[in-house]
């Protein structure tokens, strides 16, 4: 029953779900007040917690259903026998699935890290302490959710992806809303958590010109922080010397001089264009314009742009 009418209604009424519990813990988690770099609060780290593990215990299933048909998560004995069966049995809600440690050891095989699970079995014992023995989570605990959180978001968003990856903010906007995303952008651990992702997307991410985030990828063109696209002509930094200095190249040839900043660095200077070689080049604030790669008999130097 891979791909069929139902398995697919059945995955989008999960992950719909999911997109409800996940946007709660997403409020719970921006609500924080994070200016002091405290620890949640023990009914904030509550409702993150539960709401978390529930949202990505439906993520789970709806992937492994869409992969690999409503068999995967069912049990054997529970199987139903026939579509209509099926239909019949999801409307009466009836039909057993798997417990989550089977489901887990099935998507696991599709999505997040070996570090992601870890943390999801961490959650699934607090939620449990939480559950049925009523235990409050320690401080140490607390603190450590406002980071583990958010990387089991950025992965649950990862995991949603259907096309490029470099789609990640239209992703997670379309989870969240966009007002709360917006907020979310703000919040210091999915700063860094987000960052961290995109390191391991690209070599050098840039500080985003929107957002500020070191999230913008060269190679994909867009930022995978707040989800701001545009092509940008890089220059060679003069400090770090990497191709990393940001300016408004569309419209330096009106413009004797622009500002300019390394999105890698603390550089800041500026670009100015050569009309007669036809190449911009950085220059430090309020310094002479005349182009570096034009010698004293007006030929063109051989050098790094």
């Amino acid at each position: 029953m891979v791909n069929t009418p139902l398995a697919e209604r059945v995955c989008e009424a999960m992950l719909h779900n999911a997109g409800l519990f996940l946007r709660k813990a997403v409020e719970e988690i921006v609500g924080h007040d994070d200016t002091s770099d405290a620890a949640f609060d023990v009914d904030r780290a509550t409702l993150v917690t539960v709401l978390i593990q529930m949202g990505v215990e439906l993520v789970s299933t709806a992937i492994v259903l869409r992969t690999e048909g409503l068999a995967s998560i069912v049990k054997p004995k529970d199987l139903p026998v026939s579509t209509a069966d099926a239909e019949a049995r999801w409307a009466a809600g009836t039909i057993k699935t798997l417990t989550f440690e089977e489901i887990k050891l099935k998507a696991a095989k599709y999505f997040g890290d070996e570090g992601f699970w870890d943390i999801i079995g961490q959650l699934q014992h607090s939620r449990n302490k939480l559950m049925h023995f009523h235990a409050p989570l320690d401080t140490g605990d607390r603190f450590d959710l406002k980071y583990d959180a958010t990387r089991v978001l950025v992965q649950v968003v990862l995991a949603l992806l259907r096309t490029d990856e470099y789609d990640f903010a239209y992703v997670a906007e379309a989870l969240m809303g966009g007002e709360l995303y917006q907020r979310l952008l703000s919040f210091g651990p999915y700063r860094d958590r987000i960052a961290a992702q995109a390191r391991e997307m690209e070599r050098l991410p840039l500080r985003c010109p929107m957002c500020s985030i070191r999230t913008y990828l060269p190679n994909g063109e867009a930022c995978i922080g707040c989800g701001w696209s545009g092509v940008l002509r890089l220059l060679t930094c003069p400090s770090c010397d990497e191709r990393s200095v940001i300016y408004d190249h569309l419209n330096l040839p009106l413009n004797s001089w622009l500002n300019a900043v390394c999105g890698n660095c603390e550089w800041e200077g500026g670009v100015s264009h050569c009309h007669e070689c036809d190449f911009d080049y950085t220059t430090e604030k309020y310094t002479r314009l005349e182009c570096p790669w034009i010698d004293d008999h007006d030929q063109r130097k051989v050098g790094k742009h």
